[in-house]
């Protein structure tokens, strides 16, 4: 992972210098309590438990750094953040930004805040790593780290599709560009996969009498851009009037993609479904083998891994030989039934207080086969080694055994605690 680097010193030098108010700081713990090291730590601070410390902060003028040494010289590095309005009302609800941790580590950083001229003079630029759109030529959202892209079409089909990546980039944009033919093989990647009338890749519906139901009947769907930025990218799609049955459900989703992650979280709340099951899952491939967790488990899993990437071309059906593509699907804190059918492998579950979260991933065997190839213009340090290896995986058992590792992950997250008890200058 790269880090902005900057010198703790270099504060205290320029403070009177500018002859204007210091500027002030709180302490903040990232704890990993596993034995296995976190590279990119998907890091998200409440800002109200900020706000509860320094009531005057800042969010819009803020650097987050973490050093390991000691005294006024010790080398900091600056971490890439973003401050994220959730629920649109102007105000900042959350800090988030990733964090390197070796095992049972726990590493200090410091919220940096003050007047956004002083600020801005010390705060590096950042890169953007994600991105989120809404264009009528990918049929709805996309949204995307340099390692995947994804897309909801916006209608009654409600699935979600992938784009696979050859090299390390963002190209929403360029699959978003009228007359740009993503089902193409390009040096970047292309449309690889055919949802055709299945759920989709983690998107979510319902279990009734047996029969999967998709969020197909709403009186309104809308959609928002929370937020589409260096560190992550989050989308939200309210749906209205969601007929399944035998009611009118309202249902919220919102689907958060962190830098340089190979997959995205997915996330429900909805209201007045009282004794309706959900579902979320894998379109069903023929010839391509499932994965499933033990039901005993308390964050199920279902995976596939075999040849289903499709050939190039907008008609295109068929499965490309000799290329292999893996996908899961991880329910979050709470276990599910194991269903199916003719499209799907499905993981039905009543989500708890009407909320739900999972993480969708994919791992095609050509990602990344190009990211040393010089193409155009190239710019340096547009890419960031981020989360995970950036090698391909190849093979169903390295497939499972990242599989299993990132599930451990997601069970044991970084703890997060605000360690100061009044602001610091």
């Amino acid at each position: 992972m790269k880090f902005l680097r900057c010198s703790a010193f270099i504060l205290f030098l320029l403070a009177p210098a500018w002859a204007a108010p210091l500027l002030n700081t709180v302490k903040v713990a990232i704890s990993n309590s596993t034995a296995q090291p976190r590279i990119a730590a998907q890091i998200v601070v409440s800002l109200a438990s900020l706000r509860a410390v320094v009531p005057d902060l800042n969010a819009g003028s803020l650097i987050v750094t973490v050093s390991d040494g000691k005294g006024p010289a010790a080398q900091a590095d600056e971490l890439p953040s973003q401050v994220d309005d959730l629920d649109g009302d102007g105000k900042a609800d959350e800090l988030a930004f990733e964090i390197d941790l070796k095992p049972s580590q726990t590493r200090v950083v410091t919220v940096t805040y003050g007047e956004p001229d002083r600020i801005f003079r010390l705060r590096s630029e950042y890169l953007k790593h994600t991105n989120a759109l809404f264009a009528n030529k990918i049929e709805g959202l996309g949204w995307e780290s340099e390692k995947n892209a994804w897309r909801l079409y916006f209608d009654p089909r409600n699935a979600i599709d992938l784009y696979g990546k050859r090299r390390d980039s963002l190209f929403l944009e360029t699959l978003a560009t009228p007359e740009y033919n993503y089902h193409a093989d390009s040096p970047y990647g292309r449309d690889i996969y055919k949802v055709g009338d299945a759920l989709g890749i983690g998107a979510v519906g319902a279990w009734v009498d047996g029969k999967l139901v998709k969020v197909s009947d709403v009186s309104a769907r809308k959609w928002r851009v929370i937020s589409s930025g260096p560190v992550r990218s989050i989308i939200e799609i309210t749906y209205e009037g969601w007929k399944v049955g035998g009611r009118s459900v309202t249902l919220r989703s919102r689907i958060e993609q962190w830098a340089g992650d190979r997959g995205f979280y997915h996330s429900i709340k909805a209201e007045g479904t009282d004794g309706i099951t959900f579902a979320t899952g894998l379109p069903r491939k023929p010839q391509v083998p499932s994965f499933r967790s033990d039901p005993s488990q308390s964050s199920a899993w279902l995976a596939t891994y075999g040849e289903q990437v499709v050939k190039p071309g907008p008609t295109a059906t068929e499965e490309l030989p000799g290329t292999n593509l893996g996908l899961a699907v991880v329910l979050l804190g709470q276990t599910a039934t194991a269903e199916q059918d003719n499209l799907n492998y499905l993981l039905t579950f009543v989500p708890l207080s009407g909320s739900a979260t999972w993480y969708v991933a994919a791992a095609w065997d050509e990602e990344g086969i190009n990211n040393g190839m010089l193409i155009g213009s190239q710019r340096t340090g547009q890419t960031r080694i981020s989360a995970g290896s950036h090698s391909a995986i190849t093979t169903k058992d390295v497939f499972l055994s990242w599989l299993a590792q990132r599930g451990e992950e997601l069970k044991s997250p970084a703890a997060v605690k605000v360690l100061s008890e009044a602001e610091r200058p």
